[in-house]
Parts: C-alpha cells; structure tokens; sequence
C-alpha cells in the first residue's frame, strides 16, 4: 500500500490510443496520470518540467522515436519507463536501456496492473533508500556529523559518532600515554593550570585549560556547576536545594559537589531532563 499515487506521464502520438491508454490507467490507483504528450520533444519537455515517476513510451513517435526520447533523459531526470507498443521487435533494445515493462498494443486493463505491479516492486527498495536518506540527513542536521561518515556508521557495528572526544589523553606517572573513556569520568574541577579529572577510582592530572576541555566534552554529558567543575549528568545520584538558588550534588561515595547560583537553572533542567 502506498501513501500517495505515482505520477505519470503518457505519450502516443495515436489519440484513440492515448485516450484508451489513460482511461485505463486512471482505474489504477497507484498511478496518476499528470501530463500526456504526442510526440518525442514534448515528452522530454514534459519529464524535465513535471519530474514524473513513471512515464509509458510509445516507440514510434513523429521526430525523436521512443528509444531516443529515453536516450536523451539519460544524462537528465529519468522516470521509470514502460514502453507501449504494438511493435515487439524492439523488446530487446527497450530492455537494454532497462525499461520495466515492454506491453503490446492494445494495452488491457489486466496487463496493465502487471505493469503496476512491476512498477511497485522497483519503487520499494526507492522509498527505503529515499526514507534512509532523510533519517540520515535529520541526524547530521541534529548532530553535526556528515552524512557520509553517518552511512559508514550504519554499515558497521561501531558506536554511533558524535563531534565530541570519546576518550581523553592523558599522562600517567610514567609520563605515558593513557586514552580515559569520557563515560568513566564523573567530574572535573580546575587546579591553577590544570585540570582534576576524577574517575571511580582514581584522580589523574591533565595540563589544559577549562575553556578547551569543554570543547571537547559533549554538553549534553557535561556541564558547568561552577567557574571551576564540570560535572557527568549521568553520575549524579541526586540533588538537595539550598538557599539562594544554590544546590548539592550528590555523585555517591560521599562525593557532593556545590552547584553555583549562577548554574543552578542549567543543572536543573538536564536534571529534571533525566528524571534523577
């Protein structure tokens, strides 16, 4: 079942034709005929005007014949083709240029839902690849990411990506290299020139500036409770108002942490967002 008819554009330079032809369609509901033509420069102007899904191609046509007509959109928008012909010694030649259907003249209505059918086998794997797109493009509009890196994405088993550092580079007591997952950090507090980064199990000290670290750090998981902390939302256990808009940060293993007046509101809402 579809939402919504597909459009269609008829040609034939026969008007007995023509008309048999449309009457016949209109009996289809997920055709709709939206234009017809009676010759090949008029169908080529009707595709490139109307963009139709489908269009059913007479062969022989005054000026540019059938096969031509499809020749010349190549290079343009082209619709699905079904070629309508009382003539079957070019079913070859129309199947190389991969038209769906070849139908003989006179066209029944029986034949013609065939066609349909057809028709309709093409479209869905369309509409799914159209669907993907558009979900594809909403998420990069959302996110920031591109949408080509967001296709690799979805071909592979790898975490979802984002624009935001998943792991932070550090130094360890031996001056190595270590990669901190950013979901094993709860909070950050600023010491002088470098930063407190706290861990469930220990503390590690990184030499960069507050302003650059929250550049790294996906808001909607950090946040400033102070001039001086970050705080990982998903951490904390629970919050107790105080006065003058000020609050307290419960993360648990006796650590609590004094939200600022200035980001009481902040911390609320993304609080209040997770229903903590």
């Amino acid at each position: 079942m579809i939402n919504k008819p597909l459009t269609a554009i008829i040609v034939d330079d026969e008007p007995l034709a023509l008309e048999g032809l449309r009457l016949r369609l209109e009996k289809l509901p997920e055709i709709e005929v939206i234009a017809e033509a009676s010759d090949g420069d008029q169908a080529i102007h009707l595709c490139q005007t109307l963009c139709p899904d489908v269009l059913f191609l007479d062969l022989r046509l005054p000026g540019l014949n059938g096969i031509e007509v499809v020749q010349a959109l190549q290079a343009d928008i082209l619709p699905m083709i079904v070629f309508v012909s009382a003539y079957g010694e070019y079913a070859l030649e129309a199947f190389e240029l991969n038209a769906i259907d070849y139908v003989l003249k006179p066209a029944n209505l029986g034949r013609l839902q065939k066609t349909v059918e057809r028709i309709m086998q093409r479209v869905k794997p369309l509409d799914s690849s159209k669907e993907k797109f558009k979900l594809l493009r909403a998420l990069g509009e959302t996110s920031g990411i591109a949408v080509t890196e967001l296709e690799n994405w979805l071909a592979s088993d790898l975490p979802l990506p984002t624009l935001f550092n998943q792991e932070l580079v550090i130094k360890n007591n031996d001056h190595e290299k270590v990669f901190l997952p950013i979901k094993d950090i709860r909070w950050i507090d600023a010491a002088g020139d470098y930063m407190c980064v706290h861990t469930p199990s220990e503390t590690h000290v990184v030499r960069i500036t507050m302003k650059k670290l929250v550049s790294q750090l996906d808001p909607k998981i950090f946040t400033r409770i102070h001039k001086s902390t970050l705080v990982n939302v998903n951490c904390i256990k629970s919050i107790k108002p105080l006065r003058n808009s000020e609050s307290i940060l419960e993360l648990g293993d006796d650590v609590q942490l004094k939200v600022s007046r200035n980001y009481s509101s902040t911390i609320q809402k993304i609080v209040e967002s997770k229903q903590i």
